[in-house]
């Protein structure tokens, strides 16, 4: 017998979705839509020396024009509130909504799909993220290590198709490579064992001296003991236009593929025969006949827990807050050309993570106070603006940005990039957003057990980018009930987290 899905009322989900609903546009133009990032103004804390005394301006990153017009469009035409019925619904227009969508919609050219969020696309960890879509970081070997590195394979494949909307330049593709950074002769030995480790997997990683980092990036400062492991092959996308991207690659499906923006999910239902498939939003009520997917990043947790009754989604993903910032960089500092990250990063992907239990929370070598880690990361954008982190810290939904955290921020870089000291605290544009944290430490891509018609994509905290197209192909593999091209070992690592069935669960 299938679990019980309790229907709720939405006053009773305060945390399903979104906490704050996105302003309603007067109109359909990208001035007046929300934005796909929301910052909050500092709280006020103490600042330290390395910024002059002003306040970070607060930037609104919206989707491109035709996205928004396209997103207000969707959202227009179905104002009429009718039910709908298609084949697949997906909670959540993050990156792994959208690419599911897109990826649903290519295989097979009968499928409809909807795709629901309470906000806009990019409203959540996508928005806020650096875009890096790199291997020189995670545990090698690891399943999720595999998992990325075909994932990364499959950005290739998805972009290939000669279409207006989904292009390299359309997401800002870098191939500008990445660099490991290492202070002391103990991280240094570890990215040579690491490079050694990289290079047996086929990758062209190289082991550089402190001297010759330096002589590939002037503006950066390494002791004479570090070191730097250099990758060519990690590259990066803009993470806000990516998700632009793949929201016009679905609209191109007309007829076939339906956005409903700033509509949330209040409950879910079952029909006669038990199974899962229908979602009731504000608005109607969406019958999905093949499966309903919940990608909705920080709130899956909150969600689930909600509507199965089950205590363990609630702490199976939790919301972590990441800062990023946003900045040009000071006159005469050399440009960054490489997306530059130091090594203790590394331990937010360690293979104790990867293997399930309790994930990583292991702190830089920056500042780290009342939970937070702070490890210092750096690359130029597209646009040539600098991209500067980051933070994380478990503080529930809150979109904030504590002026002592930026300053930490920008304390750790400034060991790194001695350049940014001169950057003034109003030339500082925040990012902030809840990246969703996934306890058994990696994500989630099954079928919810014992609830039939119900299948779940979350857990991939900052990884959404790099882990989205396969991630999406195994959800796809899953609902077409074909083969998947991820290795069984993967699959299996992707499974519910939980022992137990919800059924043996809800009995004990």
């Amino acid at each position: 017998m299938a679990a019980t899905v309790h229907v709720c009322s939405q006053s009773q989900l305060p945390q399903c979705t979104p906490a704050v609903r996105a302003a309603q546009p007067a109109a359909a133009t990208s001035s007046t839509l929300p934005s796909c990032t929301v910052t909050a103004r500092p709280s006020g804390l103490h600042r330290r020396s390395v910024l002059a005394p002003a306040q970070p301006r607060r930037r609104a990153a919206s989707l491109t024009a035709p996205v928004v017009a396209a997103a207000a469009a969707s959202s227009a035409g179905a104002s009429s509130a009718a039910d709908l019925e298609v084949d697949v619904c997906i909670l959540g227009a993050g990156i792994i909504g959208l690419c599911t969508a897109l990826t649903l919609l290519r295989a097979d050219p009968g499928l409809r799909v909807a795709l629901l969020d309470r906000q806009v696309p990019c409203s959540g960890a996508t928005g806020a993220g650096q875009g890096y879509l790199w291997l020189a970081h995670r545990d090698v070997g690891s399943p999720l290590f595999q998992l990325a590195a075909e994932s990364r394979a499959m950005w290739r494949e998805l972009l290939a198709p000669a279409v207006p909307e989904l292009t390299t330049a359309a997401v800002e593709w870098q191939e500008v490579g990445s660099m490991l950074l290492s202070s002391t002769a103990d991280e240094a030995a570890g990215l040579a064992a690491r490079c050694q480790a990289l290079a047996a997997e086929g990758l062209a990683a190289q082991l550089l001296t402190a001297a010759e980092a330096r002589r590939r990036e002037p503006a950066l400062q390494l002791p004479a003991q570090g070191a730097a492991l250099l990758l060519p092959s990690d590259l990066q996308v803009n993470g806000r236009a990516t998700a632009a991207a793949l929201l016009r690659a679905c609209e191109a499906h007309s007829g076939r593929f339906t956005a409903l923006f700033e509509e949330g999910a209040l409950r879910l239902a079952a029909g006669e025969s038990g199974r899962v498939d229908q979602v009731q939003t504000q608005a109607r009520r969406v019958r999905a006949r093949r499966s309903i997917v919940v990608a909705l990043g920080a709130w899956s947790g909150a969600f689930l827990a909600d509507q199965l009754a089950d205590v363990r989604w609630a702490g199976a993903f939790r919301p972590r807050r990441g800062l990023l910032l946003e900045m040009t960089a000071p006159a005469g500092m050399p440009a960054v050309s490489h997306g530059l990250m130091e090594v203790s990063y590394t331990s937010h992907y360690s293979r104790q993570a990867i293997a399930g239990g309790k994930g990583a929370q292991g702190k830089g070598d920056g500042d780290s106070e009342e939970g937070i880690d702070i490890t210092f990361t750096a690359t130029t954008s597209a646009s040539g603006s600098l991209l500067v982190g980051s933070s994380r810290e478990f503080a529930g939904y809150s979109r904030d940005a504590p002026e002592h955290i930026v300053s930490a921020i920008m304390q750790r870089a400034a060991h790194f990039l001695p350049a940014l000291a001169a950057v003034r605290w109003q030339d500082i544009s925040v990012r902030a957003g809840p990246r969703p944290f996934a306890t058994a430490g990696g994500p989630t891509v099954s079928p919810v057990p014992g609830v039939e018609g119900l299948l779940v994509a979350a857990g991939h905290e900052g990884s959404g980018l790099t882990m989205a197209p396969a991630t999406a192909e195994l959800v796809a593999a899953y609902l077409l009930d074909q083969p998947s091209r991820l290795d069984e070992r993967v699959v299996e690592a992707l499974r519910c987290p939980f022992g137990l069935s919800i059924e043996d669960y809800l009995s004990m």
